[in-house]
């Protein structure tokens, strides 16, 4: 334990043997948390660790008050060519192109005591770990205000940054109804197609519908979507040992549901879910493409989301990630994950607090200035909305 003013402890784990005891601890401190808990809960960072850490460094921030865990800045430091631009010393959130969110772990919600929390982290990576030339923080859910503590915390100690957007998030909430009335409640022109193409497919053969959620029977799920996502037009699912060990998880932990839509016995269209506290994340989504013309994924997302309203009784959806357009009519809202990059006083963290918050906004406002402006954007550019401060 180290102690750095009288008002708090920051405790740093830097090896997965002392990761693997804080087990108990993390779990405590997501126990009343509504929204991302499969991605946020200690077997999700346990089994990321196992399949992505490699040479990057373990740097975990406990912040403890008066010997009780109060949050948790679950890190990790790698050694990049940062933007394709500097070699830099990066401290970033835990995660990956498989972590819908990456947040800070809180015990209390009330932001006055997360801002605490965070004027304690950042007090320490300022003026006592300083061995960093950025720090990136993203993507950050805006459910639970953090992203608004995080910006502000950042203001008050001085540090430089820029925000960014990251991507988009369709989502519906305030779900108090049946699963009909979810469909009817879909546009129009949405509910005839469907009715109009699903009759097209029964021409065709015998429909069934089938939700996989029994744990004793995951591999064979997780076999009959790799079947179905064999023939379409996707390539071989990424990280496939890390998805199959977190699937497991999640069927063992009753979140999991595998939707599948069969014709005539052969499976069509695959589709996942997980379910926590209400919340259905919409993950993974594959169809057959011989069968494009009767839109089957389209069909098997309207039987398993009212399957989802009317057994799980869910009270939202969520996306995740994406700006497809058929979002737009499934899940009518919109809300937009961002990201903060922080840049420290090394002689590299301010070349690129220069580039990215002086020199991309330039490029942005006067184009003609830079005959290369599309490929220095691609470098220097993390996001579509850049401030600098």
């Amino acid at each position: 334990m180290q102690e750095i003013n009288p008002k708090y402890q920051i405790r740093v784990v830097q090896d997965i043997t002392e990761f693997n005891t804080l087990e108990a601890e993390w779990n405590m401190l997501t126990r009343s948390y509504k929204y991302h808990v499969p991605f946020l809960c200690f077997d999700w960072f346990k089994i990321w660790l196992k399949h992505f850490l490699n040479v990057n460094k373990l740097f975990i921030l406990l912040v403890y008050k008066e010997d009780h865990l109060s949050a948790i800045a679950p890190f990790i430091i790698k050694n990049e060519k940062f933007r394709g631009i500097i070699k830099a010393k990066k401290i970033e959130l835990i995660g990956n192109v498989h972590s819908p969110v990456r947040n800070f772990i809180f015990l209390d919600s009330n932001n006055g005591t997360r801002k605490a929390n965070l004027i304690d982290i950042f007090d320490y990576l300022k003026t006592q770990f300083k061995d960093w030339d950025i720090i990136e923080l993203e993507p950050i859910p805006e459910e639970d205000s953090t992203f608004t503590v995080v910006d502000l915390v950042l203001s008050e100690a001085g540090l430089k940054k820029r925000q960014y957007s990251c991507f988009g998030d369709w989502y519906l909430d305030e779900i108090n109804y049946s699963g009909d009335e979810y469909i009817n409640g879909r546009p129009k022109n949405t509910r005839l197609e469907l009715k109009r193409r699903k009759k097209r497919l029964e021409e065709v053969g015998q429909l069934e519908f089938q939700i996989g959620r029994d744990k004793d029977k995951v591999d064979y799920y997780i076999n009959l979507y790799h079947e179905v996502r064999g023939k379409s037009w996707k390539q071989p699912e990424m990280d496939i040992l890390f998805q199959r060990d977190f699937r497991r998880l999640a069927a063992e932990k009753g979140w999991l549901r595998f939707g599948f839509l069969f014709v005539n016995g052969s499976p069509i269209a695959a589709q996942l879910r997980i379910v926590f506290n209400g919340v259905a994340y919409f993950m993974d989504t594959v169809h057959d493409p011989n069968y494009n013309q009767f839109a089957p994924g389209s069909i098997l997302r309207a039987e398993f989301t009212k399957y989802l309203i009317d057994v799980d009784k869910i009270s939202e959806i969520d996306n995740i990630r994406g700006d497809e357009a058929y979002k737009k009519e499934w899940t009518p809202k919109r809300r937009e994950r961002k990201g903060i990059t922080i840049f420290n006083n090394t002689l590299k963290g301010q070349v690129l607090a220069f580039l990215m918050t002086r020199v991309l906004p330039s490029i942005e406002k006067y184009p003609i200035l830079f005959k290369g402006k599309n490929r220095i954007m691609g470098y220097l550019k993390g996001g579509s909305e850049i401030k600098g401060e």
